[in-house]
């Protein structure tokens, strides 16, 4: 059986978690079928390539970032279900909005410019909702009248959602732009520096080596594709010490590594926000050190999450730092015997 097929065969997709889980999903099978996946840096965002078991490049993608140009990889190694591919492609970044995204900040970092975004939309009293779309989220900033400046339709996550929804307004665009236009970019100096990220799933978790001249210069790993490539950033000596000491904080108090069940956190947030949409209750996103998510119920905060790179990670926190029965109100056990 080839590699392909070895890969299709063992797939076990849950399409409630998500384009990020399915991602995740897809990345563990690869791996444990001999392969890995690759990704490096560039101006509009970044490129990945999937790797098979005999060494040989089977698929390419380009997106905002490291995930979502992982699938686009995967999608174009054909290592989906046609039906599933199809669906996903639309969560995936169009090359419009990645080179209008890419003009704010580039080089695949998503978290500084959706921050600011957020902080400003706050500052001038309106505020920034995200919700499950299909396989994707959708993001929805408001002005201080409830009125909607943009929106993303349905975008891999949440971050790139706000992303792309900042960048489809060209007066935020050009702010965001301004804001950044001398500041530190991590990806940018990796991409001069032509290093790579080596990104594999193995012992229940996402493992990532960053080599430069071949040479392994960071080795990490984390709950996430993100989260493992921003920790072997900070092995390689990368970063704002500043933002790496709040991210190291973050995974310090984060409870979730002591129940860990080997699901990327990005899909137990899917999971959440599926449920939430559900029930009518909104998802509210801010920005204070770290993203944060209010769960919002007839205006009222029924429940509130904190998360670094990621506000799927904030909505996974939301459960175990809040009553999680008042957040999803679980409905009755399906199948149960019932006997009179």
């Amino acid at each position: 059986m080839g590699f392909r097929k070895k890969v299709l065969s063992s797939l076990d997709l849950d399409l409630s978690e998500g384009a990020c889980g399915i991602c995740h999903e897809v990345l563990k099978r690869i791996c444990e079928n001999g392969g890995f996946t690759r990704s490096i840096e560039l101006p509009e965002g970044c490129f990945s390539e999937v790797v098979d078991d005999s060494g040989e490049v089977i698929g390419k993608g380009k997106d905002i970032t490291w995930a979502p140009s992982i699938l686009k990889a995967q999608i174009d190694a054909e290592l989906l279900p046609s039906d599933i591919s199809h669906d996903l492609s639309k969560v995936l970044t169009s090359k419009i909005d990645l080179k209008k995204v890419s003009e704010m900040f580039g080089y695949g970092r998503v978290v500084t410019p959706a921050s600011i975004v957020i902080s400003k939309i706050w500052e001038k009293g309106g505020y920034v909702e995200i919700k499950k779309e299909g396989l994707g989220i959708k993001s929805l900033l408001y002005d201080s009248n409830d009125k909607l400046i943009s929106e993303a339709v349905s975008s891999f996550c949440p971050v790139c959602a706000i992303n792309i929804s900042a960048a489809k307004n060209k007066k935020i665009r050009k702010e965001i732009q301004e804001k950044l236009k001398n500041s530190v970019n991590t990806g940018k100096i990796k991409y001069q520096r032509k290093m790579v990220n080596i990104i594999e799933w193995k012992k229940r978790r996402v493992f990532t080596r960053i080599l430069e001249k071949d040479k392994q210069i960071g080795l990490n790993w984390g709950c996430c594709i993100a989260y493992s490539t921003v920790r072997a950033e900070m092995d390689a000596g990368l970063g704002s010490k500043k933002l790496n000491r709040l991210f190291q904080n973050y995974c310090d108090n984060c409870p979730l590594k002591h129940c860990w069940l080997g699901k990327p956190i990005s899909a137990i947030g899917n999971k959440v926000l599926e449920r939430i949409k559900k029930i009518n209750v909104k998802e509210i996103v801010k920005y204070k050190n770290y993203i944060t998510v209010d769960l919002v119920e007839d205006n009222k905060i029924i429940g509130h999450g904190v998360g670094t790179l990621c506000s799927l990670s904030a909505s996974a926190n939301a459960l175990l730092r809040s009553d999680a029965k008042i957040i999803l109100k679980p409905s009755p056990a399906k199948g149960f015997p019932r006997r009179e």
